[in-house]
């Protein structure tokens, strides 16, 4: 039984519920704002953990980018506020996904750079880290001194090799004679140990073997090739095809692939590109009276074993010659218009360290082709010359090249071409190269052989790599 107190109505117990209901609407009201807050507050370190570990990472990459857009390369960067470790790996290759770890030592060519970065955030956690990986150009340290490249032989305007002439210039990746505006051919007994291009003549070696591979844009007349041939066309029977050709023949048309040969490179005197691998210009001396290159002429241009430009230019209008044994103690470098080496000259060196030689006839226009001057002459030797095994040597020349009656070489020719390469006659490739000038591609880079510092290219990519 209900009992009525005074004073109270009987709304009094419904106003009641209504505030308890009020109440639990509050409540529920709060514990879902307050659920909602902490998630939220949740989400924002999470955010902020992320974002942390995302700008640790790209500071990291940036730390490393630095680093070697200043020339210094270390293999790996790291710091700890903001919190990064960068990992450093290069590649040979613009297109391949080989990388190998660490900065690329001296004389490798390098062509990518590779940054990977882990970053952390604050709270240093494992789950909030995030990876990320740059890829850059990248042009290696060129070492001072003068590069070898180019191709054992470089004839521009062809070539005629005869009577047992002996080629030992069998080189790796590349055709060692090359002609770029003639034709070869030899005859009596040649062999060219090496692979010979041809992009602009005929081939006619029908008394001579090549052991090697072939191209020629022209004819092909044989002789034998050990290796593939290809040409627009094959003087021979089917049978005599089938027996002279080592491998596999390929008709040449307009887009066959074949070797490239580069274009003439254009070579002046400019004493002040060649430098040493020391970094040391090279000294600069006359010939003396005589326009002669003997024991007399490499005294007086003596510079201590270091290197030695002998310019021979203006004191010698005629040319040089050289008489009887020429020693040399130090690599030489001989300027002139012409030059002319007959009976018994041999080039040695005067102790048992390798030494290099160059003879150069400079070219005087700058315009991609041998250009020989009305005040030069053909490279001339004949009966017996000699470049001794602890010697190399190159001949540059817009001119002619001329070699006859028993002579040895060792090393690289550079020429507008060659009329006669006869009588008993050898040649074994070595590289020497020109300063400043890639003899592979036709290039030329300023400073001569002065070297350049490696440099971080473009960034190519940059992408996440924290989920996989």
């Amino acid at each position: 039984m209900l009992v009525k107190r005074d004073g109270a109505s009987a709304e009094d117990g419904s106003a009641l519920m209504a505030v308890i209901g009020v109440m639990g609407v509050m409540i529920v009201i709060t514990l879902t704002l307050t659920a909602a807050t902490l998630n939220a507050l949740d989400f924002t370190e999470s955010t902020r953990a992320s974002v942390q570990s995302v700008a640790a990472a790209e500071s990291g990459v940036s730390a490393a980018q630095l680093s070697l857009t200043q020339g210094i390369c270390r293999s790996s960067y790291s710091r700890s506020s903001p919190q990064f470790t960068a990992e450093v790996a290069y590649s040979l290759s613009s297109t391949d996904n080989v990388w190998v770890a660490g900065c690329p030592a001296a004389g490798v060519a390098a062509v990518r750079l590779r940054v990977e970065s882990t970053g952390s955030s604050l709270t240093g956690s494992a789950s909030d880290r995030t990876r990320v990986e740059a890829i850059f150009e990248y042009e290696s340290a060129v070492p001072p001194g003068v590069q070898p490249s180019g191709a054992a032989m470089y004839l521009y305007g062809g070539v005629v090799f005869m009577n047992n002439a002996d080629l030992l210039v069998a080189e790796s990746g590349r055709a060692a004679i090359q002609v770029k505006n003639g034709n070869v051919s030899c005859s009596n007994n040649t062999v060219i140990e090496g692979d010979v291009v041809v992009s602009a003549g005929s081939l006619n070696i029908g008394g001579c073997s090549i052991e090697g591979n072939a191209w020629a844009t022209g004819a092909a007349t044989l002789g034998a090739v050990t290796g593939n041939l290809t040409a627009a066309s094959v003087n021979l029977t089917a049978a005599q095809r089938a027996s002279r050709i080592g491998g596999v023949y390929t008709r040449y048309t307009v887009g066959t692939p074949i070797p490239t040969v580069p274009p003439w490179v254009d070579l002046d005197y400019t004493p002040s590109d060649w430098i040493d691998a020391s970094g040391v210009p090279y000294k600069v001396a006359s010939i003396g009276a005589g326009c002669t290159i003997d024991a007399t002429t490499l005294s007086a241009a003596a510079n201590g074993g270091r290197p030695v430009i002998i310019n021979a230019l203006a004191a010698c209008p005629s040319g040089v010659t050289a008489a009887g044994t020429v020693r040399l103690s130090s690599d030489v470098v001989i300027f002139a218009d012409k030059f002319t080496f007959v009976n018994n000259v041999h080039f040695q060196s005067s102790s048992t360290s390798r030494h290099k030689v160059w003879f150069i006839t400079p070219d005087r226009v700058a315009d991609h082709l041998p250009t020989c001057g009305a005040s030069q002459g053909d490279f001339l030797m004949k009966n017996s010359f000699t470049v001794a095994p602890t010697l190399d040597a190159m001949t540059y020349t817009p001119c002619r090249f001329n070699a006859m009656n028993n002579f040895e070489w060792r090393g690289q020719l550079y020429a507008n071409g060659a009329n006669d390469f006869k009588n008993n006659t050898r040649f074994e490739s070595a590289p020497l190269g020109l300063p400043g000038i890639d003899l592979d591609t036709g290039t030329v880079t300023g400073g001569g052989s002065a070297g350049a510092v490696s440099r971080l290219g473009n960034m190519t990519s940059m992408r996440d790599l924290s989920d996989g």
